[in-house]
């Protein structure tokens, strides 16, 4: 294996243990006769895989794509056969392990499995990265799961407590208002990017932060106004009365937030933006190995106990694969290049 694959943070073996408004807000799981495929498979010239597997992520630990695919891993190991050690590898917005998943050698890196977030991974159609990868850089398997983004505030800011309060607000005080979003080109941000685009006199300051748990802590603690972030993490807060959801990026309302509105309902536009996680593995690798891996993802998705595990992670599973999913990231990509979050800054 090449040693630019397996740099990051290792865990603790984890084996023992549309068009584009239908896509962009589903959340759905297989089910059914997928589940009784048997689990242990076998190429012609031996086993495969024949050692543990590498699951990397491409951020920090304690995000939500490293809690959902840890999640995953025992799973995804007990359909394999083999352990499934989660790997982080951080840096560059995901783009660190993104480039090294593009250039993964099909022979040397074939027991490595990658996330591939969306928006994210389309960071590159920013000129300014001027990088050459492109969604047939990657060799997608599956979509594996989709958390729409919210916005909140304070519980209890007296200046807003719903989003046509805020956005009036801001109106009025252009780039006085400062959110806490994830970097440029994330969905926190993109979001942000398209209310900038599309809503009259929208103007926000932004504060970047690696991680959900810094962005919170910065608008409870009253040194920012409002924050950007993904459903599944946000619903303690909410719960805890620490932080109000205003609205929900979605095409629909999430069933974990019923009576929060969607971006669209208060202004007429569709703003949509979510954590999307994708697995891949190297390109070129042998078609009888990915068939291997897509079977074993498949059955891992639909199993009943990971299956509640993630609904109590309030993390919505969507798996899709084949033309459906290459629909989706075509969709999805043709929504950034219209954003064109770059220019928002």
């Amino acid at each position: 294996m090449k040693d630019q694959s397996i740099k990051g943070t290792k865990s603790k073996d984890t084996s023992s243990g549309i068009g584009r408004r239908e896509f962009l807000a589903g959340a759905g799981v297989a089910t059914g006769a997928a589940a009784l495929l048997p689990s242990k498979v076998a190429l012609s010239q031996g086993k495969f895989p024949n050692k543990p597997v590498q699951l990397v992520v491409p951020f920090g630990t304690g995000g939500g794509s490293d809690r959902t695919l840890r999640m995953f891993a025992p799973y995804l190991a007990k359909e394999l056969g083999v352990p499934v050690n989660v790997i982080n590898i951080s840096g560059g917005g995901g783009w660190v392990a993104w480039a090294q998943m593009a250039k993964w050698d099909p022979n040397k890196d074939d027991h490595i499995i990658g996330s591939v977030n969306l928006p994210h991974v389309l960071s590159y159609l920013d000129p300014q990265k001027k990088r050459s990868e492109t969604l047939k850089s990657f060799n997608f398997l599956a979509w594996q799961s989709l958390d729409p983004c919210i916005w909140a505030v304070r519980e209890g800011d007296e200046r807003f407590q719903t989003l046509k309060e805020f956005i009036a607000y801001v109106q009025k005080n252009p780039g006085k208002v400062i959110m806490s979003t994830t970097a440029v080109g994330s969905d926190d941000h993109m979001g942000i990017a398209f209310a900038e685009k599309n809503i009259p006199g929208f103007k926000v300051g932004k504060v970047y932060a690696n991680n959900d748990g810094k962005k919170i802590a910065e608008v409870v603690g009253n040194h920012t106004d409002a924050v950007a972030g993904n459903v599944g993490y946000y619903i303690p807060y909410m719960l805890e009365r620490k932080l109000r959801p205003i609205c929900v990026l979605s095409k629909d309302r999430s069933p974990n937030l019923p009576s929060v509105p969607t971006f669209e309902e208060v202004t007429g536009k569709l703003n949509i933006s979510f954590a999307g996680r994708t697995l891949v593995v190297a390109p070129g690798l042998d078609a009888e190995k990915s068939k291997i891996y897509s079977e074993a993802i498949k059955r891992a998705i639909s199993n009943p106990e990971y299956v509640m595990k993630e609904i109590k992670n309030k993390n919505p599973l969507h798996y899709i694969t084949g033309d459906e999913m290459w629909k989706a990231l075509r969709e999805s990509e043709e929504f950034v290049k219209g954003v064109k979050y770059w220019e928002a800054g």
